[in-house]
């Protein structure tokens, strides 16, 4: 192993540069395609009840309208609430036309699942996982290849990022942002 002050030198190695780049593209854009679908969810879930309040010490939605929608049904498997105003409300309604223009009553689909639960949220951190080893693998190996040269530490950086970065997509207690 060369001298730490030789690890942390600026790599001569155009492979070694490349390699690093890569590395840090792989887990910087794991994280942010991560971001950008926890705030696509976020986005979807807004939209899905616009109009809508939520009152959660009634467990009911209220309309624009000024009727409530109650709990209709709650299936446990899929971690979902569904509430919905009968025809009757509905028909009265001035809003009908724009709310719920079919002759049933608006129905509201309100996920119970965090972001960690969902199916996307799943999909995505399973990709991040993926991710995050494939850098880790690139590193390790380039790390031994280049452990002799000048910016092997950097190397290092690298593996040790995408390992804590790995290790937290696994652990199930990690808090989430």
């Amino acid at each position: 192993m060369p001298p730490l002050d030789a690890m942390f030198q600026f790599p001569a190695d155009r492979e070694l540069w490349i390699i690093l780049v890569y590395v840090a593209t792989v887990v910087i854009g794991a994280r942010v395609i991560e971001f950008l679908a926890r705030m696509h969810l976020s986005r979807a879930r807004r939209r899905a009840d616009e109009g809508f309040e939520y009152l959660a010490d009634l467990d009911r939605y209220l309309c624009a309208g000024g009727e409530h929608l109650a709990l209709h049904r709650h299936e446990p498997q899929r971690q979902l609430a569904i509430y919905q105003a009968t025809p009757e409300q509905c028909h009265a309604c001035r809003l009908k036309e724009t709310c719920a223009p079919h002759g049933t009553g608006r129905r509201l689909y309100r996920s119970l699942a965090t972001w960690a639960e969902s199916d996307l949220g799943k999909f995505h951190q399973r990709v991040s996982l993926l991710m995050f080893c494939a850098g880790g693998l690139l590193t390790a190996v380039a790390l031994y290849h280049f452990s002799h040269r000048p910016g092997a530490g950097y190397l290092l950086i690298g593996l040790l990022s995408t390992t804590s970065s790995t290790l937290w997509d696994l652990w199930p207690t990690a808090p989430r942002p």
